[in-house]
This record gives C-alpha cells, sequence and structure tokens, in this order.
C-alpha cells in the first residue's frame, strides 16, 4: 500500500464464534418463542360450577392477546433471522460483519427483548391475580377450579422468559460484534 491510500472499506471478519453462537441463539428463541404461542392458545378449559358452567380461555383477557400476539412476531423475526444467521455460516459474511447491519441487528433484538418482557410481565400479573386473586378488590383466585388453564399459561410464560433470556444474550452478541467491529475501524 502507499502513502495516501486508503484500505478498502468492506467486511471486517470478525470472530466466526458470533456468527455460531447469534445462529444457536436465534434457534433458541423461535423455539421458544413457538412454544409459548402454542401453549398459551391451547389454554381454555371448561369447569361445572354451581352457578352453570365456567370457560376460562385467553380469548377473554387483552393481556394474553399481547402475550400471544408479541411471541409470534418474536417468533416471525427469529424465524428470519435465523435464515439469515445459516446463510452467513456459509458465505462468512453475516449481518454482524458490517457496521450499518450490525447496528440493525442489535436495535430490532432490543426491540424484541423489550417486546417480550412487556408481554410477558402483562400476562403474569393477569396470572398472579388468578391464582391468588385480590381480596380488596373482591376478584377471588381462579386457579383453584380451573387448574389446567393455570398451568398451561404458566407453561407459556416459562417458555416467554427463557425466550427473553435468548433475546437478551443475542443483543449481547450484537454488541460484541459492534464493538469488533469498532475496534478494526480505519
Amino acid at each position: 500500500m502507499h502513502i495516501g491510500e486508503s484500505k478498502s472499506v468492506g467486511p471486517v471478519r470478525h470472530h466466526p464464534m458470533h456468527n455460531c453462537l447469534s445462529l444457536i441463539l436465534r434457534i433458541l428463541t423461535a423455539g421458544a418463542t413457538a412454544a409459548a404461542v402454542v401453549v398459551m392458545i391451547e389454554a381454555t378449559q371448561t369447569v361445572a360450577t354451581p352457578r352453570g358452567p365456567h370457560t376460562a380461555r385467553w380469548r377473554d383477557f387483552p393481556a394474553f392477546k399481547w402475550f400471544i400476539v408479541a411471541n409470534a412476531v418474536a417468533f416471525v423475526y427469529t424465524a428470519l433471522a435465523t435464515c439469515v444467521s445459516c446463510l452467513s455460516l456459509c458465505t462468512r459474511r453475516g449481518p454482524l460483519s458490517y457496521r450499518r447491519t450490525a447496528w440493525l441487528t442489535f436495535f430490532v433484538d432490543f426491540a424484541m427483548a423489550g417486546a417480550l418482557m412487556s408481554a410477558g410481565s402483562a400476562a403474569l400479573a393477569v396470572s398472579w391475580i388468578g391464582k391468588h386473586g385480590q381480596s380488596s378488590a373482591q376478584w377471588y383466585a381462579v386457579c383453584p377450579l380451573v387448574t389446567k388453564f393455570c398451568d398451561y399459561v404458566q407453561g407459556a410464560l416459562i417458555a416467554c422468559l427463557c425466550a427473553w433470556v435468548f433475546m437478551a444474550l443475542s443483543t449481547i452478541v450484537a454488541v460484541s460484534a459492534l464493538h469488533n467491529l469498532a475496534s478494526h475501524r480505519i
């Protein structure tokens, strides 16, 4: 290279573990979000009570609707990102190899993690009241009546929490790639 010439601005080869770890985390996130959606949709139970049949279903709670929507959107995003990560393993130039796409990956992962946490928190608040009730508001616990429904909701919440952890780790991988790209900046 001669004096005054600059190096070409192209992809910076980063540590191969970024691509591999990103792929693994995305597969785990997709699996956890899919499980959360399927289990929550299956959460329906009808029981006989002295006042007639009582049906507990996710459709009756706006928090559970948001839970399903957020997990479904996160699933679609992670499924697409998994395909991109698979391609990056073949080409060795994935989205974490370029500054702009690494930033985009970071921001979308961060937003998806926030959506998962929001949906999980809202669903957890509703399920907490369903399990323990709120005596001052005269809301009685329904989980002793509809145990199957509550067990399904609990399983969906656990899957969502796992998905959030995987998405948060994916965000950290994107930050690590950004740090690596910044350290190789010209």
